[in-house]
């Protein structure tokens, strides 16, 4: 429920802001109906604290003045007498500089969280997912897709001459080489489908509903795209791929890369730069 919670507010900005102006009206009206005896105000922290978790530095700021001002009219509203007319203004920007504190301590720890979280979900170099990341995607597909029965395409992906290239270029070439590749082999998938640098020179992706003619479309726009790159004429390199349809992903992901990594090195066995792409339904 909190993850299903956590993706509805990052990517649906307009649930998140009606959300926001939802929490706040309804902690309005119950703080003039329980009147000006009871606080109220550490509530209004929750659509501050959306807000600084999940949206910009801008919506933050308008939540903070949102549900100050909301204080501020259901407090005068309900009849708080004050000895001097100045004294709501003042508590009003009081509430207003304790929740901005909040909102400042939780934009940090999110920046810090999502530090960390790259750190150890995502490759350095390449900034693609690492395998820990992959396996983790993959137990996720496994379960959706008892619910939705569709097709996937498992590949590994291997370059082809990519030791040459640091033998006699250098680490630092050769880092620039999987860099390259990486951003050739976003470009040639789509958004949904997940890819990963396993280690090394070894890549792997996984192509969500797609049957064998996607398969193969992929492996064209890959082929293209990499050859407009520049990086065989450059450094002599290519790749080889192995793509494995299958109708219902293995327990393990290992079971599932084993056999994409199979069909890879057939690839390489009929003489590399190709991709052998197999049916497991």
């Amino acid at each position: 429920m909190e993850k299903t919670l956590g993706r509805l507010f990052a990517h649906n900005p307009m649930i998140r802001w009606l959300l926001i102006l939802l929490i706040t009206a309804v902690l309005g009206m119950i703080d003039l109906a329980t009147g000006y005896e009871y606080s109220f105000s550490v509530f209004y922290l929750l659509p501050v604290s959306i807000a600084a978790w999940y949206d910009q530095y801008k919506i933050t700021v308008l939540t903070i003045l949102l549900s100050g001002m909301t204080w501020l009219v259901a407090d005068i509203h309900a009849g708080h007498p004050y000895s001097n007319t100045f004294i709501p203004f003042w508590n009003a920007f009081v509430r207003l500089g304790f929740f901005s504190i909040v909102a400042f301590l939780l934009i940090h720890v999110r920046k810090n969280w999502q530090e960390m979280k790259n750190l150890a979900m995502k490759d350095q170099l390449t900034s693609l997912d690492n395998s820990r990341a992959f396996d983790i995607e993959y137990r996720i597909l496994r379960k959706l897709n008892f619910r939705k029965q569709s097709l996937f395409a498992v590949g590994i992906i291997d370059l082809d001459g990519f030791k040459a290239v640091n033998d006699r270029h250098g680490h630092h070439r050769g880092n620039e080489v999987l860099l390259q590749f990486s951003q050739v082999l976003k470009k040639a998938c789509r958004s949904s489908d997940i890819i990963a640098r396993l280690g090394g020179d070894e890549f792997a992706i996984i192509l969500l509903d797609a049957d064998e003619t996607q398969a193969h479309l992929c492996d064209q726009r890959l082929r293209t795209l990499f050859a407009e790159s520049g990086l065989n004429q450059k450094y002599g390199v290519d790749f080889s791929m192995g793509l494995a349809i299958l109708s219902e992903l293995p327990e393990n992901l290992e079971d599932a890369t084993k056999t994409a990594d199979q069909l890879m090195y057939q690839s390489k066995s009929l003489g590399k730069s190709q991709t052998t792409i197999q049916s497991f339904i």
